[in-house]
C-alpha cells in the first residue's frame, strides 16, 4: 500500500464510509453499452419504420384460432419455458443476498451436569451474538450488486429467447403438420385421377385403343400412389406428436380437431415492419442477453479491482452465560477489522486480469450475436420475398397443369395423343401440386423465421391473412 494512497483516506471520507456504509469512489470502469457500427437498413431499398418490442404476438397474423390456441396453451407448459423462469427465481435470491454489508452469526450452547452423592442437577449454558459490519470503502458491494442485478436481467433476456424459441418451433412444427395434411390430400386427389385414367385405359383396350402395357403401366401408377399415401400420413403425426411435446403436454395428440381438413397456413406478410439493424440491440433477446452477461462482467472487474484495497469492517461480540447460581456479567467487545493485501497481491491482481479477460470475451460475444442478427434477417427477408413470388407463380403452374392433363386426356380418348403423354402429364400435375404446396409451407416458415430473427417484432393490422 503506498504512501500516497494512504494520504487519500481524509477523516472526512473514513467517516463518511464508517456511517453511510457507501465507496468513497467504487473501483472499476462503470458500465456503458459498446458500440458497435451497423447498416442502415438491412437490404437495399428496403423501407423501414418503427418496430415494435419483442412481446408483439406475431403468429396471430396467420389467423388460425387453433394455432393461438396452441401457442398460447405452451407459453404456459412448455418445460424449457418453465425451466428457464425458474432461473429467474435463482438470480433474484443473489440480487437479494448480493452487497450486504452485515454479516454474523449466533450460537446457543447448553451443558448439563448432574452430581453424585445427592447433590442437585447443576446446569450451565451461554448465549453468544457476533456481527461484522463491511465498510463498503471502494465500492465492492456496489458492484456485486451491480453484477448481481445485470446477471438478473440477463435470465430475465434468457427466458424472452426460451420463448421465442418455443413459439419458432412450434409455429414451424404446426406448418408442416399442414403441409403434410395437404400433401395427403393431393396425393388422394391424384389417386383419384389415375384411377379415372386406369378406367378409361381398360375401357380402351377392350376396344382395342390401348395395349395391355398401358393398362399396366396406368396400374403401376395407382399402386405407386397409393403407397405414397402412408408417407405424408406419418410425417402428419409426426408433427402432432411435436407440437404436443412443445406445448408440454401428453394428451394433446388425442385431440380431433388437429385432423380436421384445414388450409396451410398463409400469414399476412404486409404486417412485418422490419425496422433497422439498431432495433436489433433491444429486440432480439439474445443480444440484450449478451449485453447484459458483459455489463455482468464489467462489474466483476470492479469487485476484483476492490479487493486491491485494503477493507475495514467493524465486528461486534457479545456473550451471555450462566447456570443454576444465576448469570454471569455480560460480556462483549467491539473491534475494527483492517485487511491489508499484501502476501496475496499478486494472486488478487490475477483475478483482476482473469475478470478483464472475460469483459473482453462478453464484449465479443455480443459483437457476434449482432453479426449473427443482421445475417438471419437478411436471409429471411430475401428469402420471404423470393417465397411470395414463387407462391403467385406456383398457383398458375397448377391451372396450367391441370388444362395440360384435361387436354391430355381428351386428345387420348380420341386416339389423337399416346398413353405415354397422358402418363407426363399426370406425373407433371402431382410434381406441380406437389411444389405448390411445399412453397406454401417456405413462405410460412420464411414469415416465422423473418419475426424470430426480428426478436419477434411486427406492425400492422392483423384483420386476417391476404
Amino acid at each position: 500500500m503506498s504512501r500516497a494512497f494512504v494520504s487519500s483516506l481524509t477523516r472526512r471520507s473514513m467517516m463518511l464510509g464508517l456511517l453511510s456504509g457507501c465507496a468513497i469512489a467504487p473501483a472499476g470502469p462503470e458500465y456503458a453499452r459498446p458500440e458497435t457500427k451497423l447498416a442502415k437498413s438491412f437490404l437495399k431499398k428496403q423501407p423501414s419504420g418503427g418496430v415494435r418490442k419483442h412481446d408483439a404476438k406475431w403468429w396471430t397474423s396467420f389467423n388460425d384460432s387453433l394455432l393461438n390456441t396452441i401457442v398460447g396453451y405452451g407459453l404456459e407448459n412448455n418445460k424449457d419455458i418453465q425451466r428457464i423462469a425458474a432461473r429467474i427465481q435463482q438470480s433474484q435470491g443473489i440480487l437479494a443476498s448480493a452487497g450486504f454489508p452485515i454479516g454474523g452469526s449466533s450460537r446457543v450452547s447448553e451443558v448439563r451436569r448432574s452430581g453424585g452423592g445427592g447433590d442437585a442437577a447443576e446446569t450451565s449454558g451461554f448465549v453468544r451474538a457476533e456481527a461484522k459490519w463491511k465498510l463498503d470503502l471502494f465500492g465492492k458491494l456496489q458492484r456485486e450488486k451491480e453484477a448481481a442485478f445485470a446477471r438478473l436481467e440477463a435470465s430475465y433476456a434468457d427466458l424472452d429467447v426460451w420463448t421465442l424459441l418455443y413459439v419458432d418451433e412450434v409455429v414451424t412444427a404446426y406448418t408442416d403438420m399442414r403441409y403434410a395434411q395437404e400433401l395427403a390430400r393431393i396425393l388422394h386427389r391424384v389417386l383419384d385421377s389415375r384411377e379415372e385414367t386406369l378406367k378409361a385405359t381398360k375401357a380402351l383396350a377392350e376396344e382395342g385403343g390401348a395395349t395391355e402395357l398401358d393398362v399396366a403401366q396406368a396400374n403401376a401408377l395407382v399402386l405407386r400412389t397409393s403407397s405414397a399415401v402412408p408417407d405424408a400420413r406419418i410425417l402428419f403425426v409426426r408433427m402432432v406428436n411435436r407440437v404436443t411435446a412443445l406445448v408440454g403436454s401428453t394428451e394433446l395428440a388425442e385431440r380431433d380437431d388437429l385432423d380436421v381438413r384445414a388450409p396451410q397456413p398463409s400469414p399476412k406478410t404486409s404486417v412485418v415492419s422490419t425496422g433497422v439493424p439498431a432495433d436489433l440491440l433491444r429486440n432480439r433477446p439474445d443480444v440484450v442477453y449478451a449485453e447484459k452477461k458483459l455489463a455482468e462482467a464489467v462489474a466483476l472487474v470492479g469487485v476484483a479491482e476492490a479487493d486491491l484495497y485494503p477493507s475495514l469492517g467493524l465486528t461486534g461480540n457479545i456473550n451471555v452465560s450462566g447456570g443454576s447460581s444465576g448469570f454471569d456479567p455480560l460480556a462483549a467487545f467491539l473491534r475494527i477489522d483492517l485487511d491489508i493485501p499484501w502476501y496475496d497481491l499478486p494472486v488478487r491482481r490475477g483475478k483482476v486480469e482473469t475478470a478483464k479477460g472475460l469483459v473482453a470475451e462478453r464484449k465479443a460475444a455480443w459483437e457476434k450475436e449482432i453479426v449473427l442478427a443482421v445475417e438471419e434477417v437478411r436471409s429471411s427477408l430475401f428469402a420471404l420475398r423470393e417465397n411470395t413470388r414463387a407462391v403467385e407463380l406456383s398457383k398458375k403452374a397448377v391451372e396450367a397443369a391441370a388444362e395440360v392433363l384435361r387436354l391430355a386426356r381428351k386428345a387420348y380418348a380420341s386416339g389423337q395423343a399416346s398413353f405415354l403423354q397422358v402418363l407426363d402429364a399426370e406425373r407433371a400435375f402431382l410434381d406441380t401440386e406437389n411444389q405448390a404446396a411445399l412453397d406454401l409451407r417456405n413462405r410460412a416458415v420464411d414469415f416465422v423465421d423473418l419475426n424470430v430473427a426480428l426478436g419477434g417484432s411486427f406492425n400492422g393490422s392483423l384483420s386476417g391473412p391476404t
